[in-house]
């Protein structure tokens, strides 16, 4: 067997890999654009021409310096792929060959989906290779879980049907959502490492090929600086042949200027309840995507009544450098919560 780091312009040669149980994240259309932005890499594993598995990430450097590798930009998971015809031996070789060939003296961080058919043998050849193995909580809903609305408490059903008469839901184009997104952040002061021109291209060609959606909750006034166009929130999901993921939401932050105008609680409550109702005429499993902090898990939980509990498989390995680096950052600096695609 031949493995081979190629260039980004041979990404699409060799056999197309059967797709079926591979996530949204993982398709080629995603790792298309994703290919296009500086410091993407892809793996691969060839053998006679035919390609076996690869294993796309992205490069980047910290404040000081220190070159650390993730999962492609905005990819909410990651790591190797296989062609599932392959034996489990065969794909345990595969896997094994494409973390061998991830540069050792650079820290790498993956969420890995735990569904895939061979995600043991992901695990096993992580650990192998000195990863440490952790896991990222996220919440579903089955299809058959009857009315969306249904399980929910009293209380957070009455506020849900309130902001859905006070709001306007409406789809949004993918230029206007990564406008609002990159507002938001400003507002609060916030960055991100992931591009943010990615968005509107990742976007727009999920919309296109009918797998994704942007939409946006809009108050049911006019205001007197005629302000009716503002968005109180916004998110976007997408989805695959098994799932639909709460991919990314923002929601509006007042100026200064905007004594009474504050955005509506419930709106972005609101956006994910219908997010669901899709996912459930669709026949598809919803998936909260990764709880990223102790109010989201309280949302997904208490308010809107996800109670089914998966586990994605984090590996993690750093060099030295950056294991000082981040001691003395958890030591020394305030905690940020802008360091990643993140919702708002």
């Amino acid at each position: 067997m031949d493995a081979e780091v190629i260039s980004s312009s041979l990404l699409t040669q060799g056999v197309e890999q059967n797709r079926s149980e591979l996530s949204v994240f993982h398709q080629d259309w995603w790792l298309d654009i994703a290919q296009t932005c500086p410091g993407y890499r892809e793996l691969k594993v060839v053998s006679g021409g035919n390609t076996l598995g690869k294993f796309p990430f992205v490069l980047q450097k910290n404040r000081l310096g220190l070159t650390f590798g993730l999962d492609p930009y905005w990819a909410h998971l990651g790591g190797p792929m296989v062609r599932e015809e392959l034996s489990a031996p065969q794909q345990a070789d595969v896997i094994r060959s494409l973390i061998h060939q991830l540069p050792r003296r650079t820290s790498f961080t993956f969420v890995c989906d735990p569904t895939l058919s061979y995600a043991g043998l992901v695990k096993r050849a992580f650990i192998d290779a000195g990863f440490e193995h952790s896991s990222q909580l996220t919440y579903v809903r089955m299809p058959e879980d009857g009315d969306v609305l249904g399980v929910r408490s009293r209380k957070h059903r009455g506020h849900i049907k309130r902001a859905a008469k006070a709001l306007t839901c409406l789809d949004i184009s993918p230029e206007d959502f990564a406008q609002f997104f990159a507002s938001n952040l400003e507002a609060r002061g916030k960055r991100s490492i992931a591009p943010l021109t990615m968005l509107p291209r990742l976007i727009g060609e999920a919309i296109t090929r009918g797998c994704g959606r942007a939409i946006a909750a809009m108050p049911n006034r006019s205001t007197a600086d005629g302000s009716s166009a503002l968005y109180d929130a916004a998110i976007v999901y997408i989805w695959d042949d098994r799932r639909c993921y709460y991919w990314l939401s923002t929601h509006r932050v007042p100026s200064e200027r905007e004594t009474g105008c504050k955005p509506h609680p419930d709106a972005v409550k609101l956006l994910v309840v219908n997010a669901m109702e899709h996912a459930q005429k669709m026949g598809l499993v919803f998936d909260a995507d990764g709880v990223v902090s102790p109010g989201a898990d309280h949302m997904y939980r208490n308010i809107l009544g996800l109670r089914i509990e998966e586990r994605r498989d984090m590996f993690r390995r750093l060099n030295t450098l950056e294991r000082i680096y981040q001691k003395s950052k958890l030591k020394f600096l305030p905690r940020r919560s802008d360091l990643g695609p993140v919702r708002l």
